[in-house]
């Protein structure tokens, strides 16, 4: 009986070492290996900056976990969010999601570039940047990836909805800057014209007014905090 158990023994570690060394043998085919890596939705970073900084290129599946490529990607200012997944043989997908940059705040010399939520995606050294500057905003520090720490929230609030209207109608890169210093008394700058427009209120009727005009009032100060009231008043530099 004895002899009998240890042959079942031997039986049962021989079968459990063949099978060991048969997923071994199979984890080493080549087919295990990341050989094509296709990038999606990326517009801020090419395929080629998105699949370095992954460091999954040619590397083995066991040794390229999602969670980690996914760790590795997210340090990118611009990525939101990453999903990876693997597509047998040796094909993986990294979909991303990027944060969209909305405009500018000044910052010591610098231009913090912000998203929609108010998050600071980089801060930048130059001068003619892409997208409108929010002036009138007051804080003391920032740290890129996290929400701009501000006194005085109804500005910045106020600045990042200007700029989505602004984009709604295709029209943010005309206006240069945004003072909200007073949200009573917001300024837009667009070329050589002031633009008064008063508070946030009917701002969308503002700026069609504006977009209309804009070709007949170059240069100036328009006043058109009272446009409900079918006011424009067009006031030359002094």
């Amino acid at each position: 009986m004895k002899q009998y158990n240890r042959k079942l023994l031997k039986k049962k570690v021989y079968i459990v070492a063949m099978l060991i060394l048969s997923a071994v043998i199979i984890l080493t085919l080549p087919m295990w290996t990341i050989t094509h890596i296709e990038v999606q939705d990326n517009n801020w970073y090419t395929d080629e900056e998105i699949i370095k900084i992954s460091m999954a290129d040619n590397n083995h599946i066991l040794n390229t976990m999602p969670k980690e490529v996914k760790k590795q990607l997210q340090r990118l200012p611009y990525i939101r969010d990453v999903s990876v997944k693997y597509v047998f043989p040796g094909k993986m997908i990294i979909r991303v999601s990027e944060r969209e940059p909305l405009g500018y705040v000044p910052f010591m010399g610098t231009y913090l570039c912000l998203d929609e939520q108010g998050q600071v995606i980089e801060q930048t050294h130059k001068d003619n940047v892409a997208l409108p500057i929010i002036k009138g905003v007051r804080f003391s520090k920032f740290k890129i990836g996290e929400y701009l720490p501000v006194e005085n929230e109804d500005t910045l609030l106020t600045g990042l909805e200007i700029i989505r209207i602004l984009k709604k109608h295709k029209f943010e890169n005309k206006v240069k800057k945004i003072d909200v210093y007073n949200v009573e008394q917001i300024h837009l700058y667009v070329d050589n014209l002031d633009v008064i427009i008063g508070n946030i209120g009917d701002f969308d009727k503002k700026l069609q007014w504006l977009i209309e005009a804009q070709d007949v009032y170059d240069m100036g100060v328009l006043d058109l905090s009272n446009i409900k009231n079918g006011q424009a008043i067009l006031s030359p530099i002094t």
